[in-house]
């Protein structure tokens, strides 16, 4: 009976290593950018005032209702397009398709709740429901990591339920929708960013 040497038994252990990542890589969505979570965090940051520190500041307060709903669409639509440009700039230099079936699935798990903030926003927009805006957003948001987290990292489950908690505390105080924007949307990015640094930026 021939028993593998030292060398071939190392050889092994790294293939099924690399075989393992492969199938990780596509049953899981990972292609996580920690510089994405940092400008997200801190466009948030500064369009929430400082988290509603700098209370003059448009974003921080929702007394001038379509001022502080164009700052926040804003933020978001940069959040986005930075978002889409260094996820293909990491897919890119993995040597991965951005556009994969798992990346797929997180887009439409995402999809749901982002449309129906969408729809929402508008409503309360027309309606001068300024006030639950900030609540809406963050609570839509949570539900959709809640739901990308079954196929990515578990911490987006904790992430999405922070968001979550977050939104219903903003409609429970609707007077600071600043200090509730700027801590879920920018704190927990940058804790987001942290955390793809530490553990999985690679």
């Amino acid at each position: 009976m021939l028993i593998p040497g030292p060398m071939a038994q190392s050889e092994a252990l790294r293939a099924l290593a690399d075989i393992r990542a492969v199938i990780d890589r596509t049953a899981r969505y990972s292609t996580f950018s920690a510089l994405s979570g940092f400008l997200a965090g801190g466009a948030a940051l500064v369009g929430s005032g400082g988290c509603g520190y700098f209370a003059q500041f448009p974003g921080a307060q929702d007394t001038d209702g379509k001022t502080y709903f164009l700052v926040w669409a804003g933020v978001f639509a940069f959040a986005a397009v930075q978002w889409l440009i260094l996820t293909w700039l990491k897919a890119r230099s993995r040597g991965e398709s951005m556009w994969t079936p798992i990346a797929r699935t997180a887009f439409n798990a995402m999809l749901g709740p982002g449309l129906a903030g969408i729809l929402a926003s508008i409503v309360l927009f027309v309606s001068t429901g300024y006030q639950y805006l900030a609540g809406l957003w963050l609570l839509l948001y949570g539900c959709g990591l809640w739901a990308v987290s079954f196929f990515a990292p578990a911490f987006l489950r904790w992430l999405g339920l922070a968001f979550i908690c977050l939104g219903c505390g903003a409609w429970v105080k609707t007077t600071n929708p600043g200090f509730w924007l700027g801590i879920g949307f920018g704190g927990l990015h940058l804790i987001f960013g942290i955390v793809v640094l530490a553990r999985y930026q690679k």
